[in-house]
């Protein structure tokens, strides 16, 4: 049976000790937090933490099978010129007949913010809705503001490491186009991808109408070779799709854009 929650929490920075939205009924625990303990002019960095009870997982921007992304309104913040929110890799959760990707025990999405004056101090005000399941799932939604006072001297908060730490989750390109390759052989896509240690997940998004099946991995040498079952509807160009391949491991968080060959 689904159960909402609904959680509301204020969260006013100023020295900084973060409160946190609870509800005892729920199995997460939400906090918005800063890196900084004042602003500037230029952008800071700030975070929405989800910590959950054992067993329980809530869903990256692409869900899977089954589950929704979470969605983050901004749209009452104050002295914000724009919010950039980041994805940190997810993990793979498959039973039988659905796979989803996301986030298990805690994530924290960090977003940078930016002032409109450096003089006013920055109100972040969300809205957030979300996911989280285990035998059963739940539908949340939290409403959770931030102050963060304008300041010449701002220091590192408390909570400026678990940030720095899932920003360094986040996927990006590598340095080395050339390390993560693909192609396809009709049936199936060839994800090549040259690294040494884990065997990091893989995780293949295209266009709208394409399905792509779990991957199976298998190292040669020095390169891992992944192959991706697909399924195009009657009608769909295949040919040339651009696709995203998110590479996610402990030690890995790539992000490629490649063109299918």
């Amino acid at each position: 049976m689904a159960v909402a929650a609904r959680i509301v929490a204020i969260f006013l920075l100023f020295g900084i000790l973060p409160a946190q939205a609870d509800d005892a009924g729920s199995p997460a625990r939400l906090q918005l937090v800063a890196a900084v303990s004042g602003h500037g002019a230029e952008p800071f960095l700030a975070g929405i933490r989800m910590e959950m009870a054992p067993g329980w997982h809530t869903y990256w921007r692409v869900p899977g099978d089954s589950g929704f992304a979470p969605k983050f309104d901004w749209s009452a913040s104050r002295n914000v010129a724009s919010v950039d929110l980041r994805w940190p890799a997810p993990e793979r959760f498959d039973a039988p007949g659905d796979s989803t990707f996301g986030y298990a025990k805690e994530v924290v999405w960090p977003v940078l913010v930016t002032p409109k004056d450096a003089k006013k101090p920055v109100k972040l005000a969300l809205k957030f809705s979300y996911g989280i399941c285990s035998n059963i799932c739940v539908p949340g939604e939290a409403e959770l503001t931030l102050a963060i006072p304008a300041s010449t001297d701002a220091a590192p908060t408390p909570e400026a490491e678990i940030i720095d730490r899932f920003l360094a989750r986040v996927p990006r390109e590598p340095a080395d186009p050339s390390l993560v390759s693909v192609r396809s052989d009709g049936s199936a896509l060839r994800v090549r991808y040259r690294g040494a240690g884990e065997v990091p997940q893989l995780i293949v998004e295209g266009p709208k109408g394409i399905w792509f099946g779990k991957p199976q991995a298998a190292r040669t040498g020095d390169a891992i070779e992944y192959v991706v079952p697909v399924e195009v509807p009657a009608g769909v160009l295949y040919s040339d799709t651009r696709v995203r391949l998110t590479l996610s491991g402990p030690e890995t968080a790539i992000e490629a854009l490649r063109s299918v060959e």
